[in-house]
């Protein structure tokens, strides 16, 4: 498995800071920096490939790699999510559900040898495809590729995604799901015609989630009026205030530009300038943020390190200035005491921010399976579930789908806006630890859950509709011909008059059963719409409460390290103050050219570990 490439300035400032924290008895400090170390060596960059059924997403893929790993068919759609990273030798394997697991997940991170099978490259077609459920029972949830290219040697890995049923089908969560390890999003679309409403509103999602996103119109090879479709489109994008650049390429041409080895053909495809923006954007983008947080990271363990001797040297200049250091920092100890504690002020904001969190969270997506239900109500109402639930059910399906992640959108952004709050109180900045918050997204839960499909929404037959209109036939000649028979001038004009009255009563009774059954469908249909939302309601409760349980025991651990952290450096800064306070006047001079040197130690690897920060802010 890649990982991205460290920048040597990163790497070295970490080397640097391990072995200040070593040197000063810190292993706590250490510790923090071999973790922010592993997850920095560790890490790939995740380009999620997204579109519409049939845009041409597995094409580029296979283009952009230079290889046919992704299966192309006209008529066979991608199906599972399908993972390629760098990888000597080529290998393939069908990762497999596990017992009760959803199918379309995209997390990869399965570490459980038996639920990976290898498999040969010519197969991956009855795997990643629709034909998988046909050619083999084993349940598959995606399929990882490993191949020797350059472009992902550096630790990039394509994640090709299904596009069965439209961007707002529930079968797209798997798409939405992706975006939540998404270093970039390659929004496929092909030359053919602008943008949908679908495509558009998945776009806002993909804004919203992910920090890079890149449009890529494809099949410009085929649709001569691809510039103008392009030029609509980056009107559509600029109206709803999307800053977000459109490539136009071709598949075709780039696999013909490498059969050939024809560089002005290659540059037709528009390929290059792809890779250029994938290099820049997305892995230039990454270093800049590693930069960033690797800075801010290590400058904060500095000021700790250099606060014992800053008290020292102070104490060793001023013996005077000892009793008004040893009292500010005395309180500076209540107060890390007070951090430390469960009725710790951050502890008790944390608390309280995700109870009411999950209760905000499960309110809203209440309000909107609310709506939700009004709206369907109405539209059985105005209609015959028999003629429209072929229509009715997809639409269901696709708000549900919806209105899931809206309401894990909401949840992402308050979960932020928590831990700066809970940050607040150690004067940090929350929105590093935000980035490896553990907040899973709707991906898995909308595939567990179906609408029913067996709803009997019956309607009356020709047989039924004749033994209606019999029985209330018979049912009025009776009446009147009992009636009639009590009157004994009525009696010659029973046999003339009763066939018409039996008819029309037969009409009348067969009126009323239609509307019975019509009555009886809508209620059908009614109630399979409330129980898929009663499912898919249960579901995510369950998964939101999980998720923020999650988010709360990573902040609490977090900031309890923190803590512990600040309370240790006040207490080596007490330490070394009544220490520097009992030196005599000869062992001074000494003792403060040695402070001297090790502060300056410390002041070069913070300006280092500035010079990151600015380095990825410029």
């Amino acid at each position: 498995m890649s990982s991205v490439e460290v920048d040597t300035n990163v790497k070295a400032v970490l080397d640097l800071a391990s072995k200040a924290c070593i040197a000063y008895d810190r292993s706590d400090l250490d510790e923090r920096v071999r973790r922010i170390t592993g997850q920095v060596e560790d890490r790939s960059l995740n380009v999620v490939v997204v579109g519409e059924f049939k845009q041409g997403k597995s094409s580029l893929i296979n283009a952009l790699l230079n290889a046919k790993v992704c299966p192309v068919d006209d008529d066979i759609a991608t199906a599972v999510p399908t993972i390629v990273r760098h990888g000597d030798p080529k290998r393939a394997w069908a990762v497999l559900l596990q017992e009760g697991e959803a199918d379309d997940s995209v997390d990869d991170s399965v570490d459980d040898p038996d639920l990976r099978r290898e498999i040969d490259f010519e197969d991956l077609p009855l795997y990643a495809t629709e034909q998988r459920d046909a050619e083999h029972g084993a349940p598959v949830r995606a399929v990882e590729i490993e191949l020797p290219r350059k472009l992902l040697a550096g630790g990039l890995v394509l994640v090709d995604t299904p596009g069965v049923g439209g961007l707002g089908s529930a079968h797209a969560t798997a798409a939405i799901g992706a975006l939540s390890v998404a270093d970039a999003v390659l929004f496929v679309s092909d030359a053919s015609q602008e943008f949908t409403r679908p495509e558009m509103d998945f776009l806002a999602h993909a804004l919203s989630l992910c920090p890079v996103v890149l449009c890529i119109q494809t099949k410009i090879d085929f649709y001569p009026a691809w510039r103008e479709v392009v030029e609509i489109n980056e009107g559509h994008l600029a109206k709803l205030g999307h800053e977000v650049p459109i490539l136009a390429v071709s598949s075709t041409l780039r696999v013909e530009a490498a059969r050939r080895n024809d560089k002005e053909l290659n540059q037709d495809s528009g390929f290059p300038a792809l890779l250029e923006k994938l290099r820049g954007d997305v892995v230039g983008g990454a270093n800049s943020v590693q930069q960033e947080r690797v800075g801010g990271e290590v400058q904060e363990i500095c000021e700790q390190l250099a606060s014992q001797f800053e008290v020292e040297l102070a104490v060793l200049n001023d013996a005077e200035l000892t009793n008004e250091l040893v009292a500010r920092l005395e309180l500076a100890k209540a107060r890390s005491v007070q951090l430390r504690g469960d009725l710790a002020k951050w502890n008790v904001t944390l608390a309280d921010g995700v109870g009411d969190l999950s209760a905000d969270i499960d309110f809203d997506f209440r309000a909107r399976i609310r709506k939700l239900t009004q709206e369907g109500d109405l539209a059985i109402d105005n209609s015959d579930p028999i003629n429209t639930w072929g229509e009715f059910e997809p639409w269901l399906v696709n708000r549900v789908s919806h209105e899931v992640i809206s309401n894990y959108s909401l949840l992402t952004m308050r979960a932020a806006e928590l831990s700066a709050q809970v940050a607040g109180h150690f004067s940090l900045d929350g929105g590093r630890l935000f980035e490896d918050l553990d907040i899973r997204t709707p991906s898995q839960i909308l595939s567990t859950v179906d609408v029913e499909d067996s709803v009997e929404l019956d309607d009356l037959s020709k047989g039924k509709s004749g033994l209606t209109i019999l029985r209330g036939s018979y049912s009025g000649m009776l009446m009147f011909t009992v009636l009639g028979g009590m009157v004994a001038v009525a009696a010659p004009l029973l046999p003339i008059v009763a066939p018409g009255v039996g008819l029309l009563m037969g009409r009348g009774a067969l009126k009323d059963e239609k509307k019975r059954q019509l009555t009886k469908r809508r209620g059908q249909a009614k109630n399979a719409m409330r129980r898929y939302c009663d499912e898919v309601s249960f579901q995510v409760n369950k998964d939101s409460r999980d998720t923020l349980r999650r988010v709360q025991r990573q902040l609490r651990d977090h900031y309890s390290a923190r803590s512990e952290e600040l309370h240790r450096s006040i207490t080596e800064s007490l330490k070394a103050a009544a220490e520097s306070a009992k030196t005599g006047e000869a062992e001074k001079v000494a003792r403060i050219r040695h402070v001297e040197a090790e502060l300056s130690r410390i002041k070069t690897l913070s300006k280092s570990a500035a010079a990151l920060s600015i380095g990825a802010s410029s």
